[in-house]
């Protein structure tokens, strides 16, 4: 299936400093999307290049498969809405806001007023119709802002830290109303944000920068940071499977394959993540992504035993830095192999 963007080596240069640099980047379709990473990392840069708002310094940047060309972006701005962190409101009621989208498309004065206020209802602001839209709280204008994206026909909604000016209660009505409106109308989102908490209860797929460059890890509820992984069903039992940069980040001295104990396990929007503790007191977090690794991960339980290796190259999984042995040490190894089969999978006494 053709990715909604594709980025290929795509930079961006501001004079002689580059901000961004992404190798390669596919964002799917119909899918909730977590941009994050610290003040200076790139998420503003990219935001702007997904809104067709900029164009790359180098690269090629494709959208539903087709080839954007440079000095063309307002082609693809159709369907495409960029809500900015505090969202520009018109001088006016906030129903002329909502409605001024379909105005341009020349949609008649009596339709344009009805599917407005049904969109103002859509996310809780009938009430506010007709009151100054200027006068909105950040919460009410960032809700209001959704509403006049979905009068524009938006099939792509791109929200620049949507939480940053509102207050704690309406961060969760927030999450409330674009999780509603993405299960109903299957939307395209991606969100800029700090929240951790957001991006692990509401996107279902995260993008993580770091001085500009994408990282393959994931960010936790609580802040933590996870590494990709997959949940493989050996004929000993269970092992999970990171990337070798993982692998690389373990404690001095610590082999794969090796036992890692389960201390955690929690279920949210993007995933499983697996906290495992290779090594007394270091503790190493993992995301399960795919839904057979998911499945795998419920049926565990907390303080079992599983198998922690390196994943190769072409996904699997496979050994890393294997201590070696002598006959002698591997005939003693295997005897006790049958004296007491292994079970990665074994629990705590």
């Amino acid at each position: 299936m053709t990715a909604l963007y594709s980025l290929r080596n795509v930079t961006r240069r501001f004079e002689d400093r580059e901000v961004l640099r992404i190798d390669a980047l596919d964002i799917e379709a119909h899918e909730i999307y977590a941009l994050l990473g610290a003040n200076g990392a790139g998420k503003s840069t990219l935001m702007r290049l997904l809104a067709f708002l900029d164009s790359p310094s180098g690269g090629e940047l494709f959208f539903k498969g087709e080839k954007v060309p440079a000095g063309q972006e307002a082609r693809f701005r159709p369907g495409v809405v960029w809500v900015p962190q505090f969202p520009v409101m018109f001088t006016g009621t906030l129903l002329y806001n909502t409605e001024y989208p379909m105005a341009l498309k020349r949609v008649a004065r009596h339709e344009r007023r009805q599917r407005a206020l049904e969109l103002l209802e859509s996310v809780s602001l009938e009430r506010l119709a007709n009151a100054p839209a200027h006068k909105l709280s950040g919460g009410e204008a960032q809700r209001a802002s959704i509403a006049r994206a979905l009068a524009a026909g938006a099939e792509v909604i791109l929200l620049d830290e949507p939480t940053a000016n509102v207050d704690y209660r309406s961060v969760g009505e927030l999450i409330s109303l674009v999780r509603r409106i993405w299960e109903q109308r299957r939307l395209s989102i991606c969100i800029t944000t700090h929240n951790a908490a957001l991006a692990a209860a509401l996107c279902r797929r995260q993008i993580v920068l770091e001085e500009g460059k994408l990282v393959h890890r994931h960010v936790l509820p609580g802040g933590n940071v996870a590494w990709p992984g997959r949940l493989h069903h050996e004929p000993g039992g269970c092992c999970v499977s990171i990337p070798q940069a993982a692998a690389a980040s373990l404690p001095e001295g610590t082999n794969l394959p090796c036992p890692a104990r389960l201390r955690g396990l929690e279920d949210f929007a993007a995933g499983v993540s697996l906290r495992l503790e290779p090594a007394p007191g270091r503790l190493l977090d993992v995301l399960l992504e795919d839904e057979a690794s998911q499945s795998a991960a419920r049926a565990l339980t907390l303080g079992c035993e599983l198998t922690l290796c390196a994943e190769s190259a072409g996904g699997g999984p496979c050994v890393l830095n294997r201590p070696r042995v002598d006959a002698q040490q591997n005939q003693k190894a295997s005897h006790s192999k049958q004296a007491t089969p292994a079970n990665p999978a074994k629990r705590l006494s």
